[in-house]
């Protein structure tokens, strides 16, 4: 019986291990699809509001 549970409880972890890697991976690629995206927006916005010089600035 032992040796029964201790098979399942294997398989149950590698099941379980599996699911976070699928997990990761997916985070993984969306935090690089809303980094892409996000970088392309800040583009977008310094083309359309360039920044002004600071007024504090000594020059």
């Amino acid at each position: 019986m032992e040796i029964v549970r201790g098979i399942r409880f294997k398989k149950y972890l590698e099941e379980e291990a599996e699911k976070e890697r699928n997990r990761l991976a997916e985070s993984s690629e969306e935090s690089k699809r809303n980094k892409k995206e996000r970088t392309t927006s800040e583009k977008l916005q310094e083309k359309l509001e360039p920044l002004s010089p600071c007024p504090m600035s000594d020059e």
